[in-house]
């Protein structure tokens, strides 16, 4: 998977390839209820692109998104995880 991680890129994020888009969905189909986590906010969230993404081309996966969360990334930890096990 190939995921790009420039600071700038005419102002927004560094779009992605399809393809880790696609990586994504695939890895993704198995699950039951899924939980999307991530750390930027309006044109800089990947979750958000990647929840329309999924919306757009997996519907089929989409419905099975039943949050999205917007956390500090590069403090959270493993025990930091456990009270989003239970977002719904």
């Amino acid at each position: 998977m190939i995921h790009k991680k420039e600071a700038h890129y005419r102002g927004e994020r560094v779009p992605e390839e399809k393809s880790f888009y696609e990586e994504v969905a695939k890895n993704l189909l198995p699950a039951n209820d899924i939980v999307l986590i991530g750390h930027g906010t309006g044109k800089s969230s990947a979750v958000d692109y990647l929840t329309e993404y999924l919306e757009e081309n997996h519907h089929d996966i989409s419905r099975h998104v039943i949050a999205t969360e917007t956390v500090d990334l590069s403090a959270l930890t493993a025990p930091g995880l456990k009270p989003l096990q239970n977002v719904t």
